[in-house]
Parts: C-alpha cells; structure tokens; sequence
C-alpha cells in the first residue's frame, strides 16, 4: 500500500529522504524548515537504505523493518533454547508471537519499533550464548537505544544477571560501554540530536492511557500467560539459566509503561510481548519435559489459535487502513497542487509528492509549544499569517478531539479562522484539504470543491 498508515510513517520516511540527499537528520532545534526527529538515527539510517535500494516509496523501508520483525521471530525460538528450554516449544512460542494481532499490525508499518526489539534480543542472544563477548552484547545493547529510547529492559537485565553472578567489574563495564557509545553518538551528531533524543517527548503522561494499552496486549496473550500461570502453580521457576529471561520480562513490564505518554500507542508493548513469548516457550518446555497431561492440549491451543489470527490477519488487511482510492486521490491532489508550501498530517504524501517538508512532526512541533524559539514562528503563528499555501489535516474540525493527541486547540481555531475547506477525502491522515481564505490557490472550474 503506497499510502501512509500509521501517522509516524511519514516522519521517518522523511527522515530516511534527508539522509540519501544529504541533508541534516537533527537540524538544530527552532530552525526552519522545522524538522524534528525524536528517535535514535539507527532507524532513520535503515529507512535511507530502503529508499537507496528500492527506490523512494513507503515499499523499502517497510520491508526492512519486516526483515526485523521475522528477525525477532527467529530470535525467541534460539532464545527459548538458550535458556534451557526446547526448540519445538521454542518455535511455537515464536510462532504465536509472529501471529498474535498486535504483531501482525505493526508489522508492515514503517516504524523504529521492531529494530529495537531485534537489536535487544540479539544483544541478549550474544550474551546468552557467548557470555565472553559481553562487550559485543554491550554495543549491540547501545544501537538499540539508539534506535529508540525506551530499549533499556534488556541491557538492564543483563546488568542485573550480571550482578547476580558477582562479576561487578562485568557489569559497570557493560554500563560504561553503552553509555560511553550513547556519549559519543550525541557528541557526534551535535546539539541538534541531544536535542532530539532527550528533549522531544514533553507530552503528559496518563496511567489510564498506559492500563488502556497494556490491557488491549494482554488480551492478544490470554493463552500464553495461561499457560505460564498453570506452569508457576505446578513448579515452574526460574534456573541459573533462564534467571536471565525472568529479570528481561520484569524490566519490559516496567519499559511498556512508556505507552502511558500522549501520541503513544500499543507498539509500546512489541517487547513485553516478546518476553512473554519467550517465558511461555520456557514454560511449555518444563510441561513437556514432565509430561504434564495439559501440555499438549496447550501446545495444540497455541498452534490453533496462532492459525486463527494468521486468517483473521489477512482477512482484515483487506479492509483495515485508508482506501486506496480516496488516499490515491489525496496523494494525487497534494502532488498536483500549484503551490510549495504546503502542511500535512500525511507527511508521506508531501515526500512522495515531492513537496518542500517544511514541518516533519507538527504533533511533536505542538507539545513544544513555546519552549523553544521557533525561528519562522509557531506553526499558529504561520497559520494565522496564512504563510501555508494549503494545509491537510487528518480530520474536521469540527471532529478534533483535544486529547487525541494531534493538532493543538490553538492551531484548529487559527485554520477555523484563516483557512477554508476545500477539499475532502477518504484517506487516515488526509481527510480534508484547506486553503486561506480569500484566496484562489485553485483554479474553482472542475474543482471538486465541498464547503458546508
């Protein structure tokens, strides 16, 4: 699907165009045109590849980020063996994983998400499996953080089962790596990426929100926390050799939390669920080794219902997401449009239209708000100076919700204002087109212009 999906699409792939054209991926803060970046440049630097080998198009980048989501697959299965458990558990708990409903929706989505979770589990696999190459593993643990900020659940387990086996100097060196790697990346990459990295998550926080999304995971696992509740009433426990994977799955519980912030959303529980699906695999091990009489009727269900949600999969990827030709006709229109300077929530369609980004992240620009010195002007500012030729918006006005976590209240009122609606369309993040008012950025003869 040649249109954007899911709001933050837009943004790396941006971010991956800047690079291949050699332009800065962390511009100083307040500069404009106002691009903002909030994630580690491991990620954007995939996005760029995507785009070097495939061409420019969502189709690239995206496939990269599903050769990282199978990577993880692959990864619980080796890691449930490593930490002693069977390799035909092992894959089924991978399976499960690969299938359950909140994988297989952002899998296909161009995001940072799924190189974290591989980067974090191959750290793990290294140290697991090569415990002298904890250094290797230390690296590997420092590109995850890089990728996104809130990879720190495996580096922090393995700092505690290091603690746990006494080998301090171990430890605190595996801490001094990755923060000495972090240091200098941000030493590096200048002001512009502290910024970035650090700085451009303002939005509130809600515990309701982050309950909301944790519940919405856990009810995608039922079974498999069955199966792991059934094993711990039996006897299941942890082992020198799975301690690791228990202190991981505690410490993603913890990280997921992050999906409590305004703009986040369940991707903030990809890892949780990728520990539990290892725990799961560590628990159907020790019922089968004990021959235990539910093992295989869990083994079965487990099978059965990761077929259930393989179909279940495709069957809605027919009708879930923008219609292609409403979004065709919005990406077609943006394209065709006489004018440059030109905002959208769709920021994919301003980078395939090959339109100027002149703001990457308006919802990031807004949790701003005024803390930093916006050298053109706030976005509200631009729009009541009717700077935008044309601004694409995600939704009406009148359906904007302030807590939904898109454009600010200020911004709607100043477009409600300045601006009229021009056009509309069935597409996610491109549903209507606005134009200044008192202008003819169009030409009206032919127009498909909707006022109400």
């Amino acid at each position: 699907m040649p249109f954007e999906i899911d709001y933050e699409e837009g943004n790396v792939l941006n971010s991956g165009l800047r690079i291949v054209q050699g332009q800065a991926l962390y511009p100083l803060p307040g500069t404009f045109p106002y691009i903002l970046n909030p994630y580690g440049p491991i990620g954007y630097f995939v996005s760029a590849l995507g785009i070097k080998v495939f061409g420019l198009g969502l189709f690239g980048p995206r496939f990269f980020v599903y050769f990282a989501g199978l990577a993880v697959v692959v990864l619980i299965a080796f890691l449930t063996k490593n930490f002693g458990g069977r390799w035909d558990a092992g894959a089924l708990s991978a399976l499960s994983y690969l299938c359950l409903p909140l994988v297989s929706y952002w899998l296909p989505l161009l995001r940072v998400d799924f190189w974290a979770v591989f980067l974090s589990l191959l750290g793990l696999y290294v140290f697991s499996r090569f415990p002298s190459a904890w250094p290797v593993a230390a690296l590997i643990f420092a590109l995850a953080i890089l990728t996104k900020q809130t990879a720190i659940a495996a580096p922090a387990a393995v700092f505690l089962e290091l603690l746990a086996q006494k080998r301090f100097v171990r430890a605190f060196g595996l801490a001094g790596i990755i923060s000495g790697t972090v240091v200098a990346c941000m030493a590096t990459l200048g002001p512009g990426f502290v910024f970035a990295f650090l700085k451009t998550h303002p939005d509130p926080y809600s515990f309701r929100h982050a309950f909301q999304s944790g519940l919405a995971a856990v009810h995608g696992c039922m079974l498999i926390l069955a199966l792991i509740g059934y094993a711990i009433i039996f006897g299941f426990r942890w082992t020198q050799q799975s301690r690791l994977a228990c202190f991981y799955v505690l410490l993603c519980s913890l990280s997921a939390l992050s999906a409590g912030k305004l703009g986040s959303n369940m991707n903030h529980f990809l890892e949780w669920t990728a520990a539990i699906c290892i725990i799961g695999g560590l628990a159907l091990s020790e019922l089968l080794r004990r021959g235990d009489g539910v093992a295989k009727p869990f083994a079965l269900g487990l099978l059965t219902l990761a077929t259930v949600f393989a179909l279940m999969s495709l069957r809605n990827f027919g009708v879930v997401g923008p219609d292609g030709k409403g979004c065709g006709d919005a990406y077609a229109f943006v394209r065709s449009f006489p004018g440059e300077r030109v905002m959208s929530d769709d920021v994919s369609s301003l980078v395939l239209g090959h339109k100027i980004v002149l703001v990457s992240n308006p919802f990031v620009m807004t949790q701003l708000g005024n803390s930093v010195v916006w050298q053109a002007g706030s976005v509200e500012q631009l729009a009541q100076q009717q700077y935008f030729d044309l601004i694409v918006l995600g939704g009406t006005l009148e359906s904007f919700i302030p807590a939904s976590g898109g454009s600010s209240p200020e911004l709607i009122q100043t477009i409600g204002k300045r601006y009229v609606p021009y056009k509309y369309f069935q597409c996610a993040y491109s549903k209507v087109a606005f134009v200044p008012i008192g202008e003819s950025a169009l030409p009206a003869q032919g127009s498909s212009a909707v006022h109400r």
